[in-house]
């Protein structure tokens, strides 16, 4: 079957590959009371600031605590689409934004909105938004 020698030169090679990943994947500061000297910081997406541009338009539909905003180059432009605004979706050129109760929005109104992601769907939908009202 096996000689001397292939036993040997199996055992080492099975020593050397198990010690190299046991010892490979071993992070070099897995002691908890040793500190890396380049650690990174990590920040939370509320630190950063939005550097992301933002969507640019007029509201033309208010409904179910959702904004719809058109991004025209005018509000009468966007104010013409306000009942047939399917139109601008293939374009990209609306999205709908969550809004709570409490917040008051007019037809018309111009906005830039930021936000963290859009949803897929059609219309998208803006993902943890921040509104910002715009004087015309």
């Amino acid at each position: 079957m096996f000689n001397k020698k292939q036993k040997l030169v199996t055992t080492v090679t099975a020593l050397t590959l198990g010690c190299g990943f046991t010892f490979g994947l071993t992070p070099a500061f897995a002691d908890s009371t040793k500190v890396s000297a380049n650690n990174t910081h990590v920040h939370s997406i509320q630190n950063q600031e939005q550097e992301q541009e933002p969507f640019t338009g007029y509201v033309i539909s208010i409904e179910n605590n959702y904004l719809v905003v058109a991004a025209t180059p005018t509000k009468d432009e966007a104010l013409t689409y306000q009942h047939d605004w399917w139109d601008l979706v293939s374009q990209n050129k609306i999205l709908r934004v969550p809004v709570s109760d409490s917040e008051n929005y007019k037809l018309g109104e111009k906005l830039n909105v930021y936000a963290v992601g859009w949803t897929a769907s059609l219309p998208p939908i803006a993902v943890m938004p921040t509104i910002e009202k715009l004087t015309q």
